[in-house]
């Protein structure tokens, strides 16, 4: 075609332009485009099982963890319970047997044995009292 076949297309002189044919539509097209949709949609998926496999796998990792550090916890809680038993145990076996084997009651015992240091009578200070002859250094020591 010559250049002058296209010009009243343009609209050139006074003509108004043709408007262009529309295309006609074609199936095998529309079924290109939408295997094309179809194929972006599967990658789409995919990726998206990915990143919740991913997810899951953290999540497990996570829960594990929490998991071994709460054995530790209870482990330790069971530790401490047992020794605090035995403590027990021992406390109430000793006055048992302090019980058994004093002539005084074990509320004389506490009246009279347990005190606060600074309270017990050889804990005083009396500027009195003379000194024991076994704590009398009569020599230095020299090395």
């Amino acid at each position: 075609m010559s250049i002058t076949a296209y010009l009243p297309r343009l609209g050139l002189f006074g003509q108004p332009a043709r408007r262009p044919r529309h295309p006609q539509h074609r199936a095998v097209d529309k079924v290109e485009r939408q295997q094309i949709l179809r194929a972006g949609a599967d990658l789409l998926i995919k990726g998206l099982r990915l990143q919740l496999v991913d997810q899951e796998t953290r999540h497990a990792e996570t829960i594990a963890r929490i998991d071994a550090r709460h054995a530790e916890v209870v482990e330790g809680l069971e530790a401490q319970i047992a020794n605090l038993e035995h403590r027990l145990k021992v406390g109430v076996l000793a006055e048992n047997v302090v019980v058994k084997t004093q002539e005084l009651s074990l509320e004389e015992i506490r009246k009279h044995c347990v005190m606060p240091l600074h309270q017990a009578p050889f804990a005083t200070v009396d500027p009195g009292r003379v000194t024991p002859s076994w704590a009398v250094v009569d020599e230095p020591v020299t090395t």
